[in-house]
């Protein structure tokens, strides 16, 4: 029995919703960042896959370092069309900004629960993720605060054959049930368009762009992303 696209999907489009709700800002902050990522994905398995990246983030206009980190996810089928996951970052941030600055290593982990469902030629997604990421080396009476976030994502992607391009469209919104600044719960939200092609015995290339807002602080930050990934296949369930 087909199912529409308003029926199937009304309930996730509530969280979307939350885009128009955030307050008006009589200030903030723009800034434009430069992301890219290399990607190794391991299927094991029918259900079971691996992957382990590389990260560098620019900011201030793609000026300045912003972070770099290594990511390990593992991913798993439960049943058709819904996944598991986990994942883990090491990252190196550059603080350039105060009395005290230098590098700081954070660590941060994550678990998604993902569905998907192909209607007509779109496939249509939802992700929930939790993340949890904290400052290696100093403890919370030291200053540290792990910053926790609950994120709900839904995308839309289509295939455009005669030109081997797969095109997605996200947006997600980003929960924070407890902050040290005045504006927790629902206080950032993102918008990304995603190009990719995968090239035969080379690998995948994707280029994407992204709008953000924050509104953790008092102030409002806004930023532009573009970014770009180059991921490599091996398949070992064949």
């Amino acid at each position: 029995m087909k199912r529409s696209i308003t029926g199937l999907y009304s309930h996730p489009l509530i969280a979307l919703i939350l885009f128009a709700t955030t307050p008006f800002y009589a200030q903030d902050t723009e800034d434009l960042e430069g992301w890219s990522a290399i990607e190794l994905n391991l299927k094991a398995t029918d259900k079971l896959s691996f992957s382990v990246s590389e990260h560098l983030r620019y900011r201030n206009d793609i000026t300045t370092l912003r972070n770099y980190f290594t990511q390990i996810k593992v991913n798993y089928e439960l049943f058709k069309n819904f996944d598991l996951g986990g994942g883990v970052r090491y990252i190196t941030d550059n603080d350039d900004v105060g009395n005290k600055q230098g590098h700081e290593y954070l660590f941060r982990y994550q678990f998604d629960a993902v569905f998907k469902q192909k209607i007509d030629r779109v496939m249509v997604s939802f992700r929930l993720r939790y993340q949890n990421k904290n400052q290696l080396g100093l403890s919370e009476s030291e200053g540290d605060i792990p910053t926790e976030y609950t994120r709900y994502r839904m995308g839309l992607s289509y295939k455009v054959k005669p030109l081997k391009l797969n095109v997605k469209l996200f947006g997600e919104v980003f929960n924070e049930p407890q902050s040290p600044e005045e504006n927790k719960g629902f206080n950032r939200h993102r918008y990304t368009l995603k190009l990719s092609r995968k090239f035969n015995d080379f690998g995948t290339l994707g280029i994407f762009y992204a709008l953000q807002d924050d509104y953790s602080t008092p102030i409002k930050k806004s930023k532009s992303i573009i970014g770009f990934k180059y991921s490599y296949n091996i398949n070992l369930s064949k």
